[in-house]
């Protein structure tokens, strides 16, 4: 066993040190729709004696198994410098991959929608090709790990629940911070409004002005607690531009003593002092 900065290394039996587990090589998003006109293309080219039965570009899989019929039959036309069927093979490899790609999360979607509508974990054993309600749960988890998973990270249903535990807890509080700012979205209405009925006395950057008039337009519409929450954050926003201003310019940010007393109101509410 090797050391390095003090941690063994651990070797296999020939002696060296394994490596690491490389991140799978994926193709991602490509055009398909580019390909198959493409693939279409070839195939005329190559004299395909069934081309006016080349599926649409968006049936995919038909356009595949078509290709694969008639790769044996393109001929190779007089100075064309390439085998139409050289390059539908590199075309049909690299939409099969794509799809082989999007198979997973295709399946997964498929469970997710009937488990949401009550199937049960014993249905999914035979379309998922496992010998368990417990594999076929395993093999679902293994999907979602593998939708969310950082380089490195293996695929395994123990990354798909830290995953889907961090994202509950990411929105557990992003919930709690809608909820806060409900709350708090009566004062920032009433404070919204006396700034607006002492906007002349207020000096506004034309940021400060851009964030009061966002208030002044939605100050009534406001129902949703999305909206709500939106509605505390550019008064704060407002404050801050400001505020700023005043601080950049050595000036005040108010000329009226009532336009001073609703900047100090909106400033107390929110600094929280």
């Amino acid at each position: 066993m090797q050391e390095t900065g003090g941690v063994p290394k651990q070797q296999n039996k020939s002696g060296k040190t394994p490596r690491g587990k490389r991140p799978a090589i994926r193709l991602g998003a490509i055009d398909t729709g580019k390909l198959v006109k493409e693939l279409r293309e070839l195939h005329e080219v190559g004299g395909d004696p069934a081309l006016e039965r080349f599926p649409a570009d968006d049936e995919l899989y038909l356009v595949l198994l078509h290709a694969q019929r008639w790769a044996g039959a393109l001929k190779q036309p007089r100075g064309y410098p390439v085998h139409p069927a050289a390059r539908t093979g590199v075309l049909c490899a690299t939409l099969w991959q794509y799809l082989r790609e999007q198979a997973d999360s295709r399946q997964l979607a498929a469970v997710e929608w009937g488990r949401a509508a009550g199937a049960p974990w014993d249905d999914f054993v035979g379309p998922l090709c496992v010998s368990s309600r417990q594999g076929a749960l395993q093999k679902a988890d293994r999907w979602k790990a593998e939708q969310v998973r950082q380089p490195g990270e293996r695929r395994s249903p123990e990354v798909a629940r830290r995953h889907a535990a961090r994202a509950a807890a990411e929105e557990q509080a992003a919930n709690a911070l809608v909820r806060a700012q409900e709350r708090r979205f009566p004062d920032a209405q009433r404070i919204a409004r006396t700034l607006l009925q002492e906007r002349e006395g207020l000096v506004l950057n034309d940021m400060a002005a851009y964030w009061l008039g966002e208030l002044a337009e939605t100050i009534d519409d406001r129902a949703e607690p999305t909206h709500r929450m939106r509605f505390v954050g550019w008064l704060e926003s407002f404050v801050r531009a400001i505020r700023g201003h005043a601080r950049e310019h050595g000036q005040s940010p108010a000329r009226t003593e009532g336009a001073r007393r609703a900047l100090e109101w909106a400033v107390e509410f929110t600094t929280g002092g």
